[in-house]
């Protein structure tokens, strides 16, 4: 059985897809600095069933994530999946207000970083004779928001780098799509540095209030998408930035 990687496995929407897909294949748990919450993770899976092993990766370093990959390659027969679903703490606050320090730690993480986990994960699936690679991106990538310009301007140019990929390794059956999440009950939106940041407030009930669905999306109905994109059942999906934001970006 081949494996799946997943970056960013122990951020509040990661460990959702770890569990999510660790019911299809075994699975490779990528940490940056919280290894005792890999941990936890990994038992939880063995737990239901699963296989999990975990690995440190770094997405600013193409070493650590070509590293990163074959480890996950190596608790399978190859990959069929990789899901990247990192993401930098940001700013909420107006462009002329982002730092210098601030615009470099982001798009070093969501540019330079997605770079690199695309231009060796798809090598690693195209050698595993193709596979599914899924970008966690934002719907702020499909509707521009106020004061949310270190979220919705990187995470473009993600975009770009996904479907541009999805042109050039479709011919090797490798799949490159984007999920567009909006506000989710989980993960960034409980940021300590958002908690007493009433820009940051306003700007999350903003979204929620111009949601048609009216309310914040749940972290499942997020990795029910990725589950979905990395099945058999998507194999023709490709190239594709799907919004999962509650009618958001209509």
């Amino acid at each position: 059985m081949k494996s799946i990687a997943i970056l960013g496995a122990t951020g509040g929407l990661g460990e959702h897809v770890v569990t999510t897909l660790a019911l299809r294949a075994p699975v490779c748990i990528g940490y940056g600095q919280r290894r005792s919450k890999a941990e936890a993770l990994a038992r939880q899976v063995e737990a239901a069933g699963g296989q999990a092993i975990i690995a440190p990766v770094d997405i600013r370093d193409a070493a650590s994530v070509a590293a990163f990959l074959a480890r996950a390659e190596g608790i399978g027969d190859g990959l069929q999946a990789i899901v990247c679903a990192t993401g930098p703490a940001i700013p909420l606050r107006p462009l002329i207000d982002v730092t210098d320090e601030d615009f470099d730690r982001v798009y070093a993480i969501d540019v330079r970083g997605a770079f690199n986990v695309i231009k060796h994960g798809t090598r690693a699936l195209k050698a595993a004779g193709g596979g599914s690679l899924v970008m966690f991106l934002t719907t702020a990538v499909l509707r521009t928001l106020e004061n949310d310009g270190m979220s919705g301007c990187p995470k473009t140019a993600v975009g770009a780098l996904v479907k541009q990929a999805a042109r050039e390794m479709g011919p090797f059956n490798v799949r490159c799509n984007g999920i567009a999440p909006a506000v989710i009950d989980a993960g960034i939106v409980y940021a300590p540095e958002f908690a007493d940041d009433p820009l940051a407030q306003g700007v999350i009930s903003a979204m929620v209030s111009h949601t048609p669905l009216g309310r914040m999306g749940r972290p499942e109905e997020v990795s029910a998408v990725v589950d979905f994109l990395v099945s058999p059942g998507a194999s023709y999906i490709n190239g594709q930035i799907i919004g999962v934001d509650g009618g958001f970006s209509a």
